[in-house]
This record gives structure tokens, C-alpha cells and sequence, in this order.
């Protein structure tokens, strides 16, 4: 992949990052182009999250200003940090209480090269509206108490409500939701999230003939690339069918702060 390439995917990468969280979060601070700021809910109790991403972009000095409010927050809060960025911010972090979490991959796909494999006669592969049965592999794969379930499933209504171009796809066996997940589509270039498959059912294929289901649909509103954020178990899966690795991420996560 040629440098001026592999920027100009960056660039579109952020944007559909960008778009997709603040869609789905109820309050955003856009800080520059480089950092981001979201809250996951409208409200602070201990399911909000305070989530900042650090892009590829130069800081500047915009990292004051969410520094400032890290250090006066109490709740929960996750910053996600460029690969570029984190010999510069990851030690200050870590003096405030945060700790290294994981490591993710950011992917891109020109969708010209996607090619279809059959599919399984007996699952049922379903572009839907009903995000309670859309929700519920969610919660199975990434463990997740109920009540982060219903809060999450009503911040994509809320989307959905109004007009955000979300999609949300599910596939099921035997008449039971086995696999789900989110397309999103912004200025023609469409994304990949909450990729999540019940434990049980891993393994047999589900989740790529539903992702692949979900890049055909991008293709026909005329996407002609999409790009996702792959935990280290789901590089290898999208590599396969396609995807090229752009960057990664580091995460780094503080529980709930003690009031003063």
C-alpha cells in the first residue's frame, strides 16, 4: 500500500470512526481533528462512560482541555490512542491510575475485492429493526451485564429514530439470533462495529457469512470501501476475507473515581 494511499485511507478511516460514535453516544466534544471526546449516556451513573479517542492527526495542544477533564471526572472512562501517540500520552495516563488494556487493529477493505463465498442453507441472515433480538449476541460475546445491554440497544434506537444511516444485521439458526452486528455509512464509506456471535456458536462460520451479507449491502448503496476496529482475535477473520491492517490502537481504562 503506497504512503499517500494508506493516509488518505487513515483520514477516511477517522471519519467513519468519528461518525459512528457520535451517532450512538448521547453527548460528543469534538476537541480538533485529532481527539474526540463521547459520553456514552446523557447521565452519569456507573454505566456512562467517558470514551476519548487520539487519532493520527497532530494534538497540538487540544490535549489539555481533556486532560483537564479527565482529571475532574469520576466515572468510568477508556481513552483509545494511536500507536504514534502513545509514547507521548500513555505515561501521564498511567500517573493518573490508568492501566494498559487492550490492543486493537484498524482495517480497511476496498469492497471491488470482496468475494462471496455460498452460503449455509439453514441460517437466516436478516437486515432488521429489532434491536432487542440484535442485542442480545452482544451481550453473550462481550459479556455484558443486562442493564449495559438495555442501555446500549437504546442509544442505536435513539439512532435509528432519527435517521441516523445505521444497519443492523442478524443471522439465526433454528429461529434463535446466533450473530449480529452494525453497518454505518458516512459520505459513501461505510464501517463494520459490534461484530459479537453467542459463545456456543463460534467457530461455525456464522459471523463472516453475516459480515459478508452486511459488505454486499454497502456495496449496493454504493460504498466502495468499509473499515472496522478488530480486537487481536478478529484480525485474522477479516484478513481473510480481505481486510488490511491500517494501524492499531492502544486502550487505556480508569473504574470510577471516588468523590472527593
Amino acid at each position: 500500500m503506497h504512503a499517500n494511499a494508506a493516509c488518505d485511507l487513515t483520514a477516511l478511516y477517522h471519519q467513519t470512526e468519528d461518525h459512528y460514535f457520535a451517532a450512538t453516544c448521547s453527548l460528543h466534544r469534538r476537541y480538533n481533528a485529532c481527539i474526540n471526546a463521547y459520553f456514552t449516556d446523557g447521565y452519569f451513573e456507573p454505566a456512562n462512560l467517558l470514551f476519548i479517542r487520539i487519532g493520527s492527526t497532530p494534538m497540538g495542544d487540544a490535549m489539555a482541555a481533556p486532560m483537564e477533564l479527565i482529571r475532574c471526572i469520576l466515572m468510568n472512562t477508556r481513552i483509545v490512542i494511536h500507536e504514534e501517540k502513545v509514547a507521548q500520552v500513555g505515561a501521564v495516563l498511567m500517573g493518573i491510575g490508568f492501566q494498559a488494556a487492550e490492543k486493537t487493529t484498524a482495517m480497511a477493505l476496498d469492497l471491488s475485492r470482496l468475494v462471496s463465498s455460498e452460503r449455509d442453507s439453514t441460517v437466516q441472515v436478516s437486515l432488521t429493526r429489532n434491536l432487542e433480538g440484535w442485542a442480545a449476541p452482544l451481550g453473550n460475546a462481550f459479556l455484558l451485564p443486562p442493564e449495559w445491554v438495555t442501555r446500549y440497544q437504546a442509544r442505536h434506537q435513539r439512532a435509528l429514530d432519527v435517521g441516523q444511516a445505521l444497519y443492523h444485521f442478524t443471522l439465526s439458526t433454528e429461529g434463535q439470533v446466533r450473530c449480529s452486528l452494525t453497518l454505518s455509512m458516512c459520505n459513501g464509506e461505510a464501517r463494520l462495529n459490534d461484530v459479537g456471535t453467542i459463545t456456543e456458536f463460534r467457530a461455525k462460520g456464522y459471523a463472516t457469512q453475516l459480515i459478508q451479507t452486511a459488505l454486499l449491502h454497502a456495496s449496493s448503496l454504493g460504498a466502495r470501501r468499509c473499515f472496522l476496529e478488530a480486537t487481536t482475535q478478529g484480525v485474522s477473520v477479516y484478513r481473510k476475507l480481505g481486510f488490511e491492517d491500517l494501524f492499531d490502537y492502544q486502550s487505556f481504562v480508569r473504574g470510577p473515581v471516588a468523590g472527593q
